[in-house]
């Protein structure tokens, strides 16, 4: 697999061959510390190094570690690549392997038993007294786009467009076209 890597905004051509990669990565600290700098030679000695790490590990078949030492007063940082040596399986990995393999039977077992079939299930503040879906829950989810988080926070939260009701209070309370309305702010941009 060869690795690329962009130089002066502008990547190198891969070759043909299916399976490239290309690498590149980004340095931060954070918005605390400032803007780091990194130099090129640096950047470049690591992606090298990567690159040596993975044509090793496809040259020998083995898995490599690869560690990177980073001494301040040098100008590049340090890559050392090793081969891994194989893990031998003792009696506990195959004591996992087993229990692994008995709970994924149990899992499909469950699943596939004739309780799991009892229709479709809803959450209990998504669901009307009268046992019904509540009104305009899908409508919320075109108003405030198809994000479940969103809509679970906009039910949940106080809004001062519904006299500090929550989204889900008013809904129950009748108070469609108010939630809608406010919903739609919410899904423009705006604050509620």
């Amino acid at each position: 697999m060869p690795v690329t890597h962009k130089k002066s905004g502008s990547p190198r051509k891969a070759s043909a061959r299916s399976g490239t990669l290309t690498v590149g990565f980004t340095t931060s600290l954070g918005s605390n510390v400032g803007k780091v700098f990194v130099s090129r030679k640096a950047k470049h000695g690591l992606l090298s190094g990567f690159a040596s790490a993975l044509k090793r590990a496809e040259r020998t078949g083995k898995s490599v570690r690869m560690t990177v030492l980073v001494d301040p007063s040098a100008g590049v940082p340090r890559i050392d690549v090793e081969e891994i040596a194989a893990h031998k399986e003792d009696a506990l990995d195959t004591a996992l392997a087993a229990a692994r393999q008995r709970g994924s039977a149990r899992v499909a077992e469950i699943l596939n038993g004739t309780d799991m079939l009892r229709g479709v299930r809803f959450p209990k503040w998504q669901v009307s007294e009268s046992g019904g879906l509540i009104p305009s829950l899908p409508q919320l989810f075109e108003a405030l786009g198809d994000r479940p988080w969103t809509i679970y926070r906009f039910l949940l939260e106080e809004h001062g467009e519904l006299d500090g009701r929550t989204g889900l209070e008013a809904l129950r309370a009748g108070r469609i076209a108010d939630v809608m309305a406010t919903a739609e702010t919410i899904g423009r941009g705006g604050f509620s």
